[in-house]
């Protein structure tokens, strides 16, 4: 057979050059149905196994795909990108993080109740937008942090996009809570809030493999630095952009 994608002769169901799967009709309906919720739905690479996964053994799927079972899971940064999205649309549309902030203030003559009141306005819009950001900051800091282990940057930022985003799916799974409780929001958030601290330090003993104590008090100090730098960050963009 002649591969479609490379024009490489083969033998069996998929080009030993490219990789491409053999195909030889014309595509129909069928195949772009069947072709969407295969990535969504198949068992052993499809988005719902991988978010089953990431939350029973997040190090352990991190290291099985930095070292080379790419196709037994999502990709994660595509995963990352469609939950966040998600999760963007949930919380701006339905006002998932309690109270919205007070419009008046942002136009108050007083420069500090003015800065202050941006600054809530903007982690209450772009608070998954802020998270999905730092993620880089977040491995760099992991990178820096866990040298010893032998992962480089570039895969710490499969790690760290990997439980970031599994993060994010635990805010969409709370979000009924946070909807139909608005009274108790605080109640749920807090609950994430605790789960993302956790979730973390669990990936962070399984991927990484020191003593636990060490890997604790390592996150401990990387988690206070990377909210600094988000803080830090955010002031910046609201000073320049909104102030």
């Amino acid at each position: 057979m002649i591969c479609k994608n490379c024009g490489n002769d083969f033998e069996g169901k998929y080009c030993n050059q490219c990789g491409q799967k053999f195909t030889g009709a014309r595509f129909t309906l069928k195949d772009i149905i069947h072709n969407f919720f295969h990535h969504f739905t198949h068992l052993d690479s499809g988005i719902f196994f991988l978010a089953k996964e990431l939350y029973v053994k997040p190090g352990i799927v991190a290291k099985e795909y930095i070292e080379g079972k790419r196709n037994k899971y999502f990709n994660p940064f595509q995963y990352l990108i469609i939950i966040v999205a998600i999760s963007m649309f949930i919380t701006i549309n339905f006002k998932l993080f309690g109270p919205s902030p007070d419009l008046s203030q942002l136009a108050s003559p007083d420069n500090g109740i003015r800065f202050s009141a941006n600054m809530k306005y903007f982690f209450y819009k772009y608070f998954n937008l802020v998270l999905f950001l730092s993620v880089p900051v977040s491995a760099l800091f992991s990178w820096m942090f866990f040298r010893k282990s032998g992962y480089n940057y570039a895969e710490n930022l499969i790690f760290n996009t990997f439980i970031a985003a599994q993060r994010t799916l635990t805010f969409i799974l709370l979000s009924p809570f946070l909807y139909f409780f608005r009274k108790y929001w605080y109640i749920g958030v807090g609950f994430y809030y605790i789960f993302w601290l956790i979730y973390f330090i669990y990936a962070f003993i399984q991927f990484f493999g020191e003593k636990k104590v060490i890997t604790i008090f390592k996150f401990i100090i990387m988690y206070c630095l990377l909210i600094a730098v988000v803080q830090a960050s955010a002031m910046a963009i609201v000073y320049i952009f909104y102030y």
